[in-house]
């Protein structure tokens, strides 16, 4: 097999060719009309995105197999997007915002199938509630392709990759990438990093925001308790005393004792481990099957069945001979281990749903010792206590009685399955009506489990313990239902460059916002920056205008250029004078813009 090196469409010092939807001026290079260069390309409407970054670039190409007259094969493509930038996804979280499309110019006689895409992030920006659907990092692309005939040694296929990236700051236009690949090349797979970053976005799932911003350290020991967790769910408790029965029955001393435990809770991690491996072997089928519609909506049904089951309506348990195997008193230190192995099947019905959430994030780091140690925590977290308990099993007499305050914990798990489902069935509606409804959703199920729910109450630390969560529950619903006033934003006028000759004969400054329907901090600046009342009434003094950039028009290549614009959101102050006296690229919060608009006179 050979590595083939990609080829440029147009000549150029990269692996691939940009292409922006301005026209291009080209200059002479000799030293002697240097100078006119300069001038050409300070009035080109290219130059206004000539310093923008360059985001994405194309890594690596070729088939699965050699091309053979009537066979299918695959083209992979691999791509990387640049460190704290994110593209949109082939299926944006909004209409406004541009989709990843690659297209194919194919010889006759090939044909192509559906593009797969590399499966989206769900992501959220710094300043930003909205949750994005990206694509960060090493991406890939696998087409399916046929051919009808004989494959000529120099045949090839272009490939554009238009795109718009955005990072935790700005949004640039669109654009796109183009390359050449030849269909007798064979790929070959890049060494893809082990990581677990989202690059400028976080993730939607608040554990990996925890190992983003607080490291490795705290992340694995929020999973650690986390499983110690495990152990007051219906499914797991009612174990212990048959675990503590088993090891009290084994004879020798504390160090054999200990030696069995210490067995026991390694068969459960490994039985844990093992799945977090081959998720994150699966090479993204996981995570791909798990933005399918059809997908998300199979496992909120079986988080609702769940949650039926933890409300009384019937039972889901493992088979009576799988019970009986795992709770088998076997002897010697293989015993031990098999009946951890056991323990991890049993207690499957209760922890699938925390399962899920981790194999998402696994999925979405793709390293094997990441999902090694993720689960083998977890897993170590839920066996501890019955190391300890081991040791003490033959002075235990007896377990804490499983009785209401159990029966209240199977409650919560289940309202927390309910709410899974309805998590899981946000991106399935429309407008994250779902996403919307969880807040009130939580604050009445905390009502419910504080004051209603028959459970718990004759326990009396236990029923002050239910009845706090229900003061907390019924004041947080009390505040998501408080009317509020809708603030006024400010109020720009269209983009009307006559308009700054007036303002300066006026002695008025002028602020003027850039800006496009397919940027993310544009839309939070309106949500935000342009609705807090300190900065609509310090903008009541200046003459507002917005230039929409949505368009790639040459009406707004003349705008770019003219202001030498990069990105967006773009925020420009200009004296009363005329007089250009702050021009930023990115998102601005309130404070900051109030700030600068009050050293404007």
């Amino acid at each position: 097999m050979r590595f083939h090196k990609l080829k440029v469409v147009n000549e150029s010092d990269r692996n691939f060719a940009v292409r922006f939807p301005f026209p291009k001026v080209k200059g002479p290079r000799v030293r002697s009309f240097f100078a006119i260069l300069i001038l050409l390309i300070a009035f080109s409407p290219a130059s206004a995105l000539k310093s923008a970054p360059i985001v994405v670039s194309f890594t690596n190409a070729g088939l699965d197999k050699p091309f053979a007259s009537g066979a299918s094969r695959i083209l992979i493509i691999n791509a990387l997007i640049a460190s704290k930038w994110h593209i949109n996804s082939d299926h944006p979280a909004s209409p406004d915002y541009i989709p990843t499309r690659l297209e194919l110019t194919l010889p006759k006689g090939i044909t192509a199938g559906a593009v797969e895409y590399p499966p989206a992030e769900k992501a959220r920006l710094d300043f930003s509630s909205e949750q994005l659907s990206v694509f960060t990092g090493a991406i890939e692309f696998r087409i399916p392709l046929k051919s009808t005939r004989a494959i000529a040694p120099n045949e090839t296929i272009a490939l554009g990759l238009e795109y718009q990236a955005c990072n935790n700051n700005q949004c640039l236009a669109p654009v796109s990438i183009s390359t050449v690949v030849g269909l007798s090349t064979i790929y070959r797979a890049s060494a893809k990093p082990i990581t677990v970053e989202t690059n400028s976005a976080a993730s939607n799932d608040w554990l990996l925001r925890t190992f983003l911003s607080r490291g490795y350290l705290v992340g694995f020991l929020i999973v650690l308790l986390g499983g110690l967790a495990l152990n007051l769910t219906p499914c797991v408790y009612p174990l212990i005393g048959v675990t503590i029965a088993y090891f009290g029955n084994q004879g020798g001393g504390p160090r054999r004792v200990l030696i069995l435990a210490i067995l026991f809770v390694l068969g459960i991690a490994m039985m844990f481990s093992a799945v977090g491996v081959a998720v994150a072997l699966s090479g993204g089928l996981f995570g791909a099957a798990m933005q399918n519609p059809l997908v998300l909506c199979g496992v909120a049904t079986l988080m609702l069945l769940l949650a039926a089951s933890s409300f009384g309506l019937f039972a889901i348990q493992p088979p009576s001979f799988m019970q009986q195997w795992a709770g088998a008193a076997r002897p010697g230190y293989a015993g031990s281990f098999l009946m951890g192995l056991g323990m991890g099947v049993v207690a499957a019905p209760c922890i699938g749903p925390i399962v899920l959430g981790l194999l998402l994030m696994v999925e979405r780091s793709g390293s094997p010792i990441f999902g090694f140690a993720l689960f083998f925590t977890l897993a170590i977290g839920l066996g501890l206590p019955y190391i300890g308990l081991a040791m003490a099993a033959g002075s235990i007499r007896r377990l804490p009685r499983s009785g209401e305050w159990l029966a209240w914990v199977e409650q919560l798990f289940g309202f927390i399955l309910v709410g899974l489902a309805i998590y899981f069935l946000d991106p399935v509606l429309p407008n994250h009506l779902m996403t919307r409804m969880l807040p009130y959703y939580a604050a009445t199920v905390g009502i419910f489990l504080g004051f209603v729910s028959p459970a718990g109450r004759n326990w009396r630390p236990f029923l002050i313990l239910r009845s706090t969560l229900g003061v907390f529950a019924a004041a947080a619903l009390i505040y998501l239902m408080i009317p509020r006033a809708i603030p006024m934003p400010v109020e720009f006028q269209p983009f009307d460059p006559a308009q700054l000759g007036t303002a300066a004969t006026m002695r008025k400054p002028v602020l003027v916002d850039f800006a496009a329907d397919w940027c993310i901090p544009c839309r939070e600046m309106d949500h935000s920056t342009f609705l807090d009342p300190a900065v609509v009434k310090e903008t009541n003094r200046f003459i507002r205008m917005r230039a929409d950039l949505t368009a790639q028009d040459d009406r707004n290549a003349a705008i770019m250029s003219q202001f030498k614009i990069q990105g967006v959101p773009t925020t420009v102050l200009i004296d009363s004078s005329g007089k250009i006296r702050q021009q930023k690229v990115g998102y601005i919060g309130a404070k900051e813009l109030l700030d600068n608009l009050r050293r404007i006179d």
